[in-house]
């Protein structure tokens, strides 16, 4: 089972507008954002236990919000309220949904590294520690509400293909294809840059050989895949049908640990044992 990440315990009092202490059984996961770029996660931690839990109104009508988790733009966790129990966070889903509270940065409130990091960590942990799948159980807020109704987290509503990423980085780490020092930011703005430069990196550093006879395998050694296209894995090195051990989908990511050489397309032999295609049409080097 995937560690458990750092987490700053800043336990909530019971109370009607934040903590009522009804019980929750999660099946889900839902990301928030704080509404404006750049609060970090402590003024957002007392936001919620020292005004709102005491009672705190706007007009005449009191308000009722709190989070189980809340993250700083440093990556600081803070746990508020525990799992088992219900949070005023994401509206209908109060009765089946962790909520985490994100802050973000910059005019289109994208997430910092560290701040990135420790969302894929926690929720990769979450997942494992609640039995959840990550690319089918992490939600936004929007997902329950609607687009007309609030856009939260609205880097990731603006941008459903980073949320993608990011619910494949979970799984990624949840199954032990990657490490939390692996995770790439795939909300900042010099993502493609750093993707490019580990692939540099790793390509300078290799100590396979090229295959001259194919210019479309990956055929050096790079330390780990990513799946670009939907393709079969082998439990033998071969493309036989018989051996298909299952698929790769596009978007995971695999720890190689060798090159295989075959008469025709190479293999890689990854970490769990299995062959897949160095093919560049099907796999590019990550890390």
């Amino acid at each position: 089972m995937i560690k458990k990440p750092n987490v700053i315990e800043k336990w909530q009092k019971r109370n009607k507008y934040g903590r009522p202490g009804v019980p929750l059984s999660a099946t889900k996961i839902a990301i928030h954002y704080t509404g404006k770029p750049d609060v970090d996660g402590d003024k957002t931690v007392s936001y919620f236990n020292n005004v709102v839990a005491n009672g705190y109104k706007i007009g005449n009508r009191y308000i009722f919000a709190s989070s189980h988790y809340v993250i700083g733009l440093g990556g600081e966790i803070y746990q508020l309220i525990p799992t088992d129990e219900i949070c005023y966070a994401t509206n209908s889903a109060n009765s089946y949904a962790i909520a985490i509270e994100v802050a973000t940065t910059g005019s289109d409130n994208h997430y910092t590294d560290a701040t990135y990091k420790s969302m894929v960590h926690l929720c990769a942990w979450l997942c494992s520690y609640k039995n959840l799948n990550c690319k089918k159980d992490i939600i936004t807020h929007t997902d329950v509400v609607g687009q007309k109704y609030k856009l939260c987290p609205i880097y990731m509503v603006k941008n459903p293909d980073k949320m993608q990423q990011f619910k494949i980085d979970c799984d990624n780490l949840k199954h032990g294809k990657i490490t939390v020092s692996d995770i790439i930011n795939c909300t900042s703005p010099n993502y493609n840059k750093k993707i490019n430069d580990n692939a540099k990196s790793d390509s300078g550093n290799s100590t396979g050989s090229k295959n001259q006879g194919s210019g479309e395998q990956n055929t050096d050694i790079p330390k780990m895949i990513k799946i670009i296209h939907d393709v079969n894995y082998h439990k033998t090195p071969d493309f036989k049908n018989s051996s298909i051990a299952g698929i790769a989908l596009c978007g995971e990511v695999f720890t190689v640990s060798q090159l295989v050489k075959r008469n025709g397309t190479d293999m890689y032999k990854l970490k769990s044992g299995y062959y897949i295609t160095t093919h560049a049409k099907y796999v590019e080097k990550y890390k």
